[in-house]
């Protein structure tokens, strides 16, 4: 487990590493409808011969944190599978195979086994077909609105580990546009942050997903008795592809990847859990729990108490511990994810999943509740000076009891004075302004990509297909995004949803989407004052 103390968050930029030697540039490349170019070379993970190569090289590239798997087309959705689930997947489930939802008297219930869709099909107009959703898996750098991308030389052949379960190659890889710095050689003494450790110590389980940064693996830690620990997941993150604007001084550990950098401090700062929140997954457990005198968390499993002190937050992903050897760092992860049930079918891991389930949109009071935890953990974040700059609904798992976690800090960094010029993210969740290639500042940039999460559980696809329609944003009422929201959240339907305390309205939730997308990025709300919107915090909230 990690012992070391709080780490101080420093906001300058003299401590970041730069890469050693010039990055090799290849041929030009289109990347789809946004408008930027990609330099370099990558990756078709479905053209069979490609995936040949792969199998051959013997160190395959790889996908971001877990591959996707094919699934069956459908009429109504071209979404694809993604990499940044914790726990195997399965192909997406018809929603008649799970249970049915509740009758209309019965409170709702927030679990992460969903119900038949609530919602009935939306009339698309008749000028805007649009795809249902593209997977968003597609991450990329831009260096002033160019996608650079520098092909990385394959590390030296990993160590011998045990079989793993294989996944279905997934279609785009893209890799990242700076080379990496050269990792410090792993030290030998054993009272190195190594803490003595290795890959060894794990039963590997099976294989999550792979990416163009490293694996993810199912594991357990092997006990002195020889038993076998519970569930954890192990993060592989290759040292040769770690990006040049993501390695960081640590005081105590060196260089290490910003990834382990944020997780660790985040890990260690204390958080005294406040009221529950509005929007808390508990509250109709509560509700009924009133009526036959159950406790509310028999259902939820949680120990939410106020006043009591934790570390990190209960909706970020926590780091236990981290390794290295000559090839990877490895980040031990909780496994936050139910395991599937006897005679059941697999719930869905994440909200991309979810969403699948929901393709016109997730019932108003789940998004109510995933929305809330979502602004609650980077509002800690933002805080405490860091910002992820790769949410999305992929990077949102979900947990036991309605509850759900932030995970992938891979992207992440701290405030900084002078901003960013480069993004290594989501396209499809990329603020308008980092499309033009400006310097952005990473806060604002996290708010709109809330904003467009919070679409996607309104509508259930992402709000713009290019860049020219994230430029427009809303501020034209034909826009295609503006036309689908209103399908959903208006004519009518302003009020459904609404709660008890006078929160979960889709008129309010519209609204909130609405200001989160603002192309003026100085009026964009911040985490804070998004969870005082009415859709969460309800009666006196702002709309």
């Amino acid at each position: 487990m990690l012992s070391a103390p709080p780490v101080a968050l420093a906001f300058d930029d003299d401590d970041w590493i730069t890469p050693p030697h010039v990055p090799r540039l290849y041929r030009t490349a289109s990347v789809g409808s946004w408008g930027v170019t990609s330099i370099g070379r990558g990756f078709d993970w479905d053209q069979e011969p490609d995936l040949a190569k792969v199998q051959e090289s013997p160190t395959p590239p790889v996908q971001e944190e877990r591959e996707e798997e094919k699934r069956p087309e459908t009429p109504a959705t071209h979404g694809r599978k993604h990499p940044h689930s914790f726990l195997d997947k399965s192909p997406v489930i018809s929603p008649k195979l799970y249970m049915p939802s509740p009758p209309p008297h019965d409170p709702p219930q927030l679990a992460c086994r969903p119900t038949t869709p609530l919602i009935q099909p939306l009339a698309r107009s008749p000028s805007s077909p649009r795809p249902r959703r593209r997977s968003s898996q597609q991450r990329v750098s831009l260096v002033a609105g160019r996608v650079l991308i520098t092909p990385i030389d394959p590390p030296s052949p990993p160590p011998m580990l045990s079989d793993s379960l294989k996944r279905t190659p997934s279609s785009v890889s893209i890799l990242s546009s700076a080379e990496s710095t050269r990792a410090p050689t792993p030290s030998t003494d054993p009272q190195s942050f190594l803490g003595g450790r290795n890959i060894s110590e794990f039963v590997i389980e099976g294989e999550i997903g792979r990416g163009a940064y490293g694996l993810v693996k199912r594991a357990r830690e092997k006990l002195p008795g020889g038993g076998l620990g519970p569930p954890l997941v192990i993060k592989q993150v290759i040292k040769s592809r770690i990006l040049a604007d993501c390695w960081k001084k640590h005081p105590k550990h060196g260089t290490i990847p910003i990834e382990i950098y944020v997780m660790s401090a985040i890990s260690n700062t204390s958080y005294v859990l406040p009221p529950r929140r509005p929007w808390d997954p508990s509250r109709f457990s509560r509700s009924s729990a009133n009526q036959d005198g159950t406790s509310p968390l028999d259902s939820t499993g949680d120990d939410w108490i106020e006043g009591k002190v934790v570390k990190g937050h209960p909706n970020i992903c926590p780091l236990l511990d981290f390794f290295e050897d000559n090839h990877y760092y490895y980040l031990v992860l909780p496994s936050t994810t139910p395991e599937q049930l006897p005679n059941e079918p697999a719930p869905p891991s994440d909200l991309f999943d979810l969403v699948e389930t929901y393709p016109q949109g997730l019932p108003p009071s789940m998004i109510r509740t995933y929305l809330g935890q979502i602004a609650d953990a980077s509002c800690f974040l933002h805080s405490h000076g860091i910002v992820h700059r790769d949410i999305k609904d992929e990077n949102v798992v979900l947990g036991r009891g309605g509850r759900c976690i932030l995970i992938d800090f891979g992207s992440s960094g701290l405030v900084k004075k002078s901003g960013w010029d480069t993004f290594s993210g989501t396209l499809d969740y990329a603020g308008p302004e980092i499309l033009r290639g400006e310097r952005y500042y990473g806060k604002e940039q996290d708010v709109w990509a809330f904003g467009v999460v919070a679409y996607v559980l309104l509508v259930g696809e992402c709000p713009f297909m290019t860049a020219a329609e994230a430029q427009e944003g809303f501020e034209s009422p034909f826009a295609n995004a503006s036309i689908s929201l209103d399908e959903r959240c208006a004519e009518g339907k302003e009020k459904d949803g609404e709660e008890a305390d006078g929160g979960g309205a889709l008129g309010d939730a519209a609204s909130l989407v609405r200001a989160c997308l603002r192309l003026d990025v100085a009026a964009r709300p911040t985490f804070e004052r998004i969870m005082q919107c009415r859709f969460l915090a309800g009666d006196g909230g702002w709309t």
